[in-house]
């Protein structure tokens, strides 16, 4: 296994292959008692890019290593006429802070930065780009793009098998389409369809 890289960019509205990737890196960068110490969340919405790189900065007397998880990565960006001037505004801002602090990261700490507002497709693309170029310091990029129909139906067949339901293709398909195909919603409806089919077992076991 690779070790995490200082910094990723968690690009993309698909939350069902994002929360994966959360637990992964948490179960890869923090042991499991370091968890309430080592795991730090900011809201970019509330608190400024800036002070979130100071955090990153700062050492944790109760952690050897830390994840720090910055929500809301759109609302870093420029706006109105400092956005008009980005462009000629190259080596300032916050854009150019981030960059300095990746030429130098603290050891032990992961920074994810989730921008999940926008799309891949349509009016969101342009708007998805800008925020890709702002965070182009930031190497590690990952795409989180929603399922297609094929793979929407494998998710389900899958997490189906995994909780031990049986389901026809009539059954398939009325999930998929009430969920719409978003994996996030399949995954929920099959946990629930376990419960009530675990429910029902112990009730006819009874």
């Amino acid at each position: 296994k690779n070790d995490p890289a200082p910094a990723y960019l968690f690009l993309g509205p698909e939350a069902y292959q994002r929360e994966q990737c959360r637990r992964a890196l948490l179960d890869a960068v923090l042991p499991q008692e370091e968890r309430e110490s080592g795991f730090t969340r900011h809201d970019l919405e509330q608190v400024p890019l800036a002070a979130a790189l100071d955090d990153a900065r700062s050492l944790s007397l109760f952690a050897s290593s830390r994840v720090i998880w910055l929500r809301s990565g759109e609302a870093a960006l420029p706006r109105g006429k400092a956005a008009a001037s980005e462009e000629d505004a190259s080596g300032d801002g916050d854009a150019a802070e981030l960059a300095a602090y990746l030429r130098e990261p603290t050891p032990g700490t992961v920074l994810v930065i989730e921008a999940s507002r926008y799309d891949f497709d349509g009016e969101d693309k342009p708007k998805l780009e800008r925020v890709q170029k702002f965070y182009s310091a930031v190497p590690a990029q990952v795409e989180f793009r929603p399922f297609p129909p094929e793979a929407a139906r494998a998710l389900a067949q899958d997490l189906s098998k995994q909780a031990g339901l049986k389901m026809g293709l009539a059954e398939l398909a009325l999930l998929l389409e009430a969920t719409g195909g978003d994996a996030s919603r399949i995954a929920l409806e099959i946990e629930k369809l376990s419960l009530y089919a675990g429910t029902t077992r112990k009730e006819r076991a009874k």
